[in-house]
């Protein structure tokens, strides 16, 4: 008898729950944070920190909503909050396919704006420093967003990249590899040439080409 009571408790509660507004944010400043922190305080939702990863085709300001219960109120106080930090809000819906909220919960992504649009890589790099030897000397080229890794067997392989927060970054399937940028002078027959430098930030698991740094060396 208690069993059933307390079960039949549950599904009353489970279903007087309130939706939660669930918040990601990426690379905001302390005086954003705090800002942020205070407007959420005031809008008439509860709401939670997460700490996973904005997907990347997201856009700097995004809000995720419920496909079975849309909460227009509440969803204009998230966008008036992302609106005074100075973003306008992209509005997405949910599907099985991408971050699944139902109920009314609300996904809330905040990414701090890119200011380095002026990065420009330059067109042909080969890698070096390799983890694994072999993959030392491959050609990399690069248009405006693609990377392609012209590997020994003759395959090409064609990744996104972009530049984000000082750091060069390739995307391969669902994970990356990051990339910092130096300017080191290498050693060369004719004496020390000035370069620029890609030095891998952290070791993947496979490809083996991904696990090497980027280097081009000016020789005039």
């Amino acid at each position: 008898m208690k069993r059933i009571i307390s079960a039949a408790i549950f599904l009353i509660l489970a279903g007087c729950q309130q939706p939660t507004v669930y918040v990601y944010t990426e690379n905001l400043d302390q005086q954003q944070l705090h800002t942020l922190e205070q407007a959420l305080n005031k809008q008439s939702l509860p709401y939670e920190y997460t700490k996973l990863p904005i997907p990347r085709d997201f856009a700097d300001a995004t809000l995720m909503l419920s496909s079975d219960k849309i909460l227009t109120h509440e969803t204009e106080q998230l966008a008036e909050i992302m609106q005074g930090l100075g973003y306008q809000a992209e509005i997405k819906y949910t599907t099985e396919a991408n971050h699944f909220y139902n109920q009314g919960n609300i996904g809330f992504y905040l990414r701090a704006k890119n200011d380095s649009t002026s990065f420009t890589m330059p067109a042909r790099v080969i890698t070096t420093g390799c983890v694994e030897d072999e993959f030392n000397g491959l050609a990399v080229k690069f248009s405006d967003k693609q990377a392609e890794f012209n590997l020994a067997s003759g395959r090409r392989v064609s990744l996104d990249w972009d530049y984000l927060y000082g750091y060069l970054v390739i995307y391969y399937k669902n994970y990356s590899q990051s990339y910092s940028h130096l300017t080191p002078e290498v050693s060369t027959p004719f004496g020390m040439k000035p370069s620029d430098t890609y030095r891998y930030t952290a070791r993947v698991n496979k490809p083996g080409w991904l696990n090497c740094s980027l280097q081009v060396v000016y020789m005039d």
